[in-house]
């Protein structure tokens, strides 16, 4: 799941990101993992605050959830890469949306519903009724 991901970053990033002059290409595979990591971090978080059903909606930019993921990512990158804000705008306005949207069209087999469901499974519900919630933060901290 994560390699899916991270080929259609590198796919989607050809242009925004290897073939972008303000990205040193010593940067390339770090500016791409960063949006990797911003992306799965995002629907981690919204599965573990009950939002599941709303991650399909990041595939919509003007969704609040995707326009803070958007921002983290710029920080991110202007952070850890000192690229310079209007290139890592640039970047991040082009990269993450183009992703997301092939993400919510299920893109090389790969869909926001086949994330929610892995990361689900993956430990996150622990009270074992098919969703995260409120709940099973309470059993992972011992409530």
């Amino acid at each position: 799941m994560i390699d899916e991901l991270m080929k259609m970053l590198q796919n989607s990033g050809q242009e925004s990101v290897i073939n972008n002059p303000d990205v040193p290409n010593e940067h390339n595979e770090g500016v791409l993992a960063s949006a990797e990591s911003s992306i799965m971090d995002t629907i981690k978080s919204m599965i573990a605050n009950g939002q599941a059903g709303d991650v399909a909606k990041l595939a919509d930019s003007s969704n609040p959830a995707a326009q803070q993921l958007q921002s983290g990512f710029v920080q991110n990158i202007m952070d850890k890469f000192g690229i310079k804000g209007d290139a890592a705008n640039n970047i991040a306005s082009t990269l993450i949306p183009q992703v997301l949207s092939k993400l919510g069209q299920g893109g090389q087999g790969f869909d926001f519903n086949s994330i929610s469901s892995v990361l689900s499974k993956s430990g996150l519900d622990k009270d074992g009724d098919g969703d995260v919630d409120l709940s099973d933060i309470k059993k992972m901290i011992g409530f």
